[in-house]
C-alpha cells in the first residue's frame, strides 16, 4: 500500500511539473502582430528615433505605447544628459511642462461633479481679483495700451476651453512679451520666478488686458493658472495636496509632482538646447526639482510616462482605473466634446475641455475620430484614441516647442496599426 501511495504521489508530482510546462511552453508568443501592429513599421519608428539622437536633434526619447490595457512598446534611446552621456532608462522623470494641464482640468471636473463649482459659474465668484476685467484694443501697443471693459462673464467652461481671451504671453506682440515677462520673467531663464506662489502669478494674470470677448475666439492661454487656484479655494487644499489625495494616489502616480524627492533626482532627463552653431548641448539653465512653490495649472508637475499612462488609461476608461473611479463616463463625454463653438481654427478638430479633439479623420489624415491629444514646451506629447482602446506617449526635453514628435507620433503609431 505505501509503495503504491509513493507512486502515486511522484506521478502526480511529475503531472504536476508537466503541466506547468505545458501552461508556460504552449502560452502564446506575445508579438507586436498580437497585439495589432505591424513589427516592420513599428522597427521603422524606432529607426527614426535612434536616427533623430544620432544627427544630434534631440539627446533622447522615451516612448509607451499601449493599447487594449496592454504595453505594446516601451523603451528609451539616447541620453538623458549629454554632458555626462548618462543613459535614457524607461521611466525617467520629465517636466511636463502643458501636459499639466489635462490634469488640472480633470480635478476641476471632479470639484464639478462635487457640486461645489458649475462650468457656467462667473470666475469671480471663486477670483475677486478678476473683477474689472478689460479688452486691449491694439495689442502691439502694449499692455497700457487703449482698452474698453469686459461686459460679459468669464465662465469655468471658457477658461477649460481656452476661449476665455486670455492669453500665455507666447506671441510676438508688445503685448505678449510684456505679459510674458510678467507672469514668468525673462524668457530662458528658469530659475528667475518672479512669482512664488499661484496667487501672485494670477493676479497677474487678471491685471493684463484681454485679447477678446469670452467664446468669441479660441486663444491659447494661461486659463489653468486661474483653474489651479479655484480648485484651491473650493476645496479648501493646497493643490498639490488636492492632487495626490484625489489623483496622484487612487492612479498609482507616485512619481507625479511639483518638486522631485532627493533619492529620485538622478531620473530626471536634462534639458537640451541647440547653441547657435546647431550642436545640441545641455541647457545651462535647468526646472528646479526642489524648493517649487508656484503650483500651476499651466505647467509645473513633473512626471513619468507610466505615470501618464495611468492618467490616460483612467480618461480610456470612462473615468476609472483599477477600481478606482476618478470621475463619472458623462463627466468624461463631456470633457471630449468640442466646446468652442465652432471658433477652433483648425480644420477637423475643436478643443473639449482639456483637451485637443479630433472630429473629422480628414483633419489628420489618419481614422482618428474622437482623438484627445496634447504636449509640452519641452516636446513632451501624447494621444489617447478611445475608440482604438489606444494610448501613446513621448517624453523628451529639448526646448524650444515644436510639434513634429507629436506628428510623428501620431503617424508611426497610427500608420503601423493592423487592419481589424
Amino acid at each position: 500500500f505505501n509503495k503504491n501511495l509513493l507512486a502515486m504521489r511522484q506521478f502526480s508530482l511529475l503531472f504536476f511539473i508537466a503541466s506547468l510546462l505545458c501552461l508556460v511552453s504552449c502560452k502564446p508568443e506575445i508579438t507586436f502582430e498580437s497585439q495589432g501592429f505591424d513589427s516592420e513599421k513599428i522597427a521603422v519608428f524606432q529607426t527614426f528615433i535612434a536616427e533623430e539622437i544620432k544627427s544630434g536633434k534631440i539627446a533622447g526619447a522615451e516612448i509607451l505605447i499601449a493599447k487594449d490595457d496592454a504595453i505594446v512598446l516601451h523603451e528609451a534611446q539616447g541620453f538623458a544628459d549629454l554632458t555626462t552621456q548618462k543613459p535614457l532608462s524607461k521611466n525617467s522623470i520629465y517636466y511636463l511642462q502643458s501636459m499639466t494641464k489635462p490634469i488640472i482640468s480633470v480635478a476641476i471636473m471632479q470639484l464639478v461633479e462635487k457640486g461645489m463649482l458649475s462650468l457656467e459659474d462667473p470666475i469671480e465668484k471663486f477670483i475677486p481679483e478678476a473683477t474689472g476685467l478689460q479688452i486691449i484694443l491694439d495689442p502691439e501697443e502694449g499692455m497700457q495700451g487703449e482698452k474698453v471693459p469686459l461686459k460679459e462673464s468669464i465662465t469655468i467652461r471658457h477658461l477649460l476651453s481656452h476661449t476665455a481671451g486670455f492669453s500665455h504671453g507666447l506671441g510676438t506682440n508688445k503685448m505678449e512679451l510684456e505679459l510674458y515677462y510678467s507672469l514668468y520673467g525673462p524668457p530662458l531663464q528658469m530659475s528667475e520666478n518672479p512669482h512664488k506662489t499661484i496667487e501672485s502669478r494670477v493676479k497677474a494674470l487678471v491685471a493684463a488686458p484681454l485679447i477678446g470677448s469670452p467664446g468669441k475666439q479660441w486663444y491659447y492661454s494661461a486659463s489653468p493658472d486661474i483653474l489651479a487656484l479655484i480648485v484651491q479655494r473650493v476645496s479648501k487644499q493646497s493643490l498639490p495636496d488636492y492632487l495626490k489625495a484625489k489623483l496622484f494616489d487612487p492612479l498609482g502616480m507616485n512619481d507625479t509632482g511639483y518638486n522631485v524627492p532627493d533619492a529620485e533626482r538622478n531620473r530626471v532627463m536634462s534639458v537640451h538646447i541647440h547653441d547657435q552653431t546647431g550642436q545640441l548641448i545641455t541647457f545651462a539653465e535647468q526646472i528646479p526639482t526642489r524648493g517649487n512653490t508656484v503650483y500651476g495649472g499651466t505647467h509645473g508637475l513633473f512626471s513619468t510616462a507610466q505615470d501618464y499612462l495611468r492618467f490616460c488609461q483612467m480618461i480610456l476608461g470612462n473615468g476609472t482605473l483599477n477600481n478606482q473611479q476618478i470621475l463619472k463616463p458623462e463627466t468624461i463625454a463631456l470633457m471630449s466634446q468640442d466646446q468652442t463653438n465652432g471658433v477652433f481654427e483648425a480644420p477637423g478638430k475643436g478643443f473639449g475641455l482639456g483637451f485637443e479633439v479630433i472630429l473629422d479623420p480628414i483633419a489628420e489624415g489618419y481614422e482618428n475620430k474622437g482623438q484627445l491629444s496634447w504636449g509640452g514646451y519641452f516636446r513632451t506629447h501624447f494621444f489617447i484614441h478611445p475608440e482604438q482602446d489606444l494610448v501613446a506617449i513621448w517624453m523628451t526635453q529639448i526646448l524650444p516647442y515644436s510639434n513634429e514628435y507629436g506628428d510623428a507620433l501620431r503617424e508611426n503609431v497610427y500608420g503601423a496599426l493592423l487592419e481589424p
